[in-house]
């Protein structure tokens, strides 16, 4: 009760803030109406008595009044109910903004590996649309209540039995609350099978699977596991919306019998002379109403309870714990920090939005990583570390291995995208711990492996790199240039504001190779970051395309007093070999660091994966020092010297 109790004021909260007076005026004035409207039963009853006993005026009083109250109930329920709707739809679009800043707002991304959240936010994104009918379901609810009220109270004027009829509607009222319970634990049951269900039908329907599920002739396939995700969860819904059904038509069976003792009653006090026809008519009327408003209030309560159950599901979104591996962080603020060309300035020590201290961050030094370690959340080993690691100010650094290496966590720690299951990460001293994730970030820029396809002008897909300068052409131009991309958008039908993707009619799709050069735009358009992350940047791209636009990208950071920490990972050896120090990584441990040249002299691992690598590009057998199978790599841990 407690949860429905807090859903309930949430959704009147969003509401009153998103329009006060409309919300006002909707919760006060609807259910005014339907306590007015019971005074159609009262003018009926005049009218009839009036007409029983010749009575001219009584009979045109009661007349008067019933139409009265009619018209104005009729024309003033029209105008709260659109009130209701545009109020409806305001807070519909309130939900939808704070679940997209419940997903995209916490600092790090625990989140997106916890079962039970993407669980959760599966029915959300489902049910998103019942958010503003939960307001709706509160106000039509509080009117037909107090309707029911309303009709009680006249009816027990006439016999205090009567009053007794709404005990009759407990057993239904409980029936119908327990059916929404049983079918919402279904819902949340099958939650898995339904997000299995949903990836399905995204595989099977989407361009970028097309070619595979048509060369192996996976359509089948798909269709009967999309079908058999259904059952799972259908199976546990329809099973529970029986049972539900079952103790409901048990409730209505007891309040139609007793409603039918009631009537009886008051018609055997009519024939004997003690009640007259009036209240017989008005007790025919409001009982009539009585059935009407019991029928639509276990309607009403089912849908006001299902939609209360989707704001409970929103209320545990946002209160799922935030950064649960690493214990104490400084919480993410509202304030944009892209404002200064990727440099922010030394920010004084502050209070942030929780009463925490932010401390500040030097404008340059080394990025050292102090027994790091990261496990997944669920994740029963960890998928990185622990490792030791200095980045030089102003180095290139290349990260190398095998695939599932850790490689992309690597990107994701120094990104501040998750925080440290163990260990430390300083920059020139200053533990990221104790620094506003928005801060560090602010001063990153980064072009990752599954890089996304904004579908956007193409201005704003390279643009949004850094918002203060989406709409500056010159910048936007600046960072074409430098990624190499310039006549991508020129062969646009409309350069710059030309609309790409396909999800608007006058779209224009890109190959994967031109949106990741457009992905690496996006990454120039901070022209003076402290850290540059290159994951696999060019991986759609040939070979000689990439060593370019590394070139073309690396060489402007690496000289000069201010330039970046230049982070780059790729499974191409040959484009990496100039860096200052490059880390070989293997099971998420460093089992070697160091120039290429030393690296290659050493025969350890990354002299075989050269070998290999440049063996692609030769014409004659690879040619594998004989000792890189048998040297002894580095001891796991360890890491460069301080």
């Amino acid at each position: 009760m407690v949860s429905w109790l807090g859903a309930a004021r949430l959704v009147v909260g969003v509401a009153v803030r998103a329009d006060p007076r409309r919300a006002v005026s909707v919760l006060v004035l609807i259910p005014l109406f339907n306590i007015v409207a019971a005074a159609q039963a009262l003018g009926l009853r005049a009218m009839v008595d009036g007409a029983a006993g010749r009575q001219l005026t009584g009979a045109l009083t009661g007349g008067l009044v019933l139409v009265g109250v009619t018209v104005f109930v009729h024309q003033a329920s029209a105008v709260a109910t659109d009130l209701r709707q545009v109020l409806q739809q305001r807070v519909g679009l309130e939900f939808d903004r704070r679940l997209m800043e419940l997903c995209s707002g916490p600092a790090h991304l625990d989140h997106y590996h916890d079962p039970e959240f993407l669980d959760t936010a599966e029915l959300v994104r489902q049910r998103r649309t019942e958010f503003g009918g939960a307001f709706a379901a509160l106000v039509e609810n509080a009117g037909l209540l107090a309707r029911f009220v309303g009709a009680v109270t006249l009816m027990a004027f006439v016999s205090p039995l009567l009053a007794l009829l709404p005990l009759a509607i407990v057993p239904l009222v409980l029936a119908l609350r327990w059916q929404a319970n049983v079918v919402a634990a279904a819902e949340v049951a099958g939650a898995e099978a339904d997000r299995q269900r949903a990836a399905l039908l995204t595989l099977a329907t989407e361009p970028a699977a097309a070619a595979e599920v048509r060369l192996y002739r996976l359509g089948g396939e798909i269709a009967t596991r999309h079908r058999a995700a259904f059952a799972v969860s259908a199976r546990r819904r329809e099973a529970a919306r029986t049972r539900g059904a079952v103790a409901v038509a048990a409730g209505w069976l007891l309040f139609c019998v007793a409603l039918v003792a009631g009537l009886y009653l008051v018609t055997r006090s009519v024939l004997a002379g003690t009640a007259s026809a009036g209240e017989a008519v008005l007790v025919l009327l409001l009982g009539t109403r009585l059935v009407g408003a019991t029928t639509g209030l276990s309607w009403l309560i089912g849908w006001l309870r299902r939609a209360l159950h989707t704001v409970a599901l929103y209320q545990r979104l946002a209160g799922h714990p935030r950064d649960g591996a690493a214990g104490n962080r400084i919480p993410t603020t509202a304030r944009r920090d892209d404002a200064t060309d990727g440099r922010n300035p030394t920010t004084p020590e502050r209070d942030d939005a929780t009463g925490g201290r932010c401390a500040e961050l030097p404008e340059r030094g080394d990025l050292v990583l102090d027994g790091v370690s990261f496990r997944y959340p669920g994740e029963p080993a960890a998928a990185l570390g622990p490792i030791d690691l200095r980045l030089p100010a102003g180095a290139t650094v290349a990260v190398v291995g095998d695939n599932g290496a850790g490689k992309s966590t690597l990107v994701a720690l120094l990104a501040g995208l998750y925080p440290p299951s163990t260990g430390r990460i300083s920059f020139g001293g200053q533990d990221l711990a104790a620094v506003n994730p928005d801060v560090w970030r602010g001063r990153i820029t980064a072009v990752f492996q599954d890089f996304c396809r904004f579908e956007l002008l193409a201005r704003e897909t390279v643009g949004v790199g850094r918002l203060d300068a989406v709409d500056d052409r010159a910048a936007v131009g600046s960072a074409l240039a430098d990624a190499g991309a310039t006549g991508i958008v020129a062969e646009l039908p409309a350069g710059l504001d030309s609309r790409l993707g396909r999800t608007f009619p006058d779209g224009t799709d890109l190959s994967s190779g031109q949106w990741q050069k457009l992905a690496l735009a996006r990454g120039r358009m901070r022209t003076s970051p402290t850290l540059v992350l290159l994951d696999e940047p060019a991986a759609s791209l040939d070979p000689d395309s990439e060593a370019e636009l590394l070139h073309r990208y690396l060489a402007p950071a690496r000289s000069g007093a201010a330039a970046p920490i230049t982070v780059v990972v790729s499974h191409r050896l040959t484009t990496v070999r100039d860096a200052d120090l490059i880390v070989v990584l293997h099971e998420g441990r460093i089992v070697e660091y160091g120039t290429h040249a030393e690296l290659v002299a050493r025969a350890g691992r990354y002299a075989q994966l050269y070998a290999l690598h440049a063996a692609a590009y030769a014409t004659g057998p690879a040619v594998v020092p004989a000792s890189a199978t048998h040297r002894d790599e580095m001891p796991a841990g360890s890491g460069q010297p301080r």
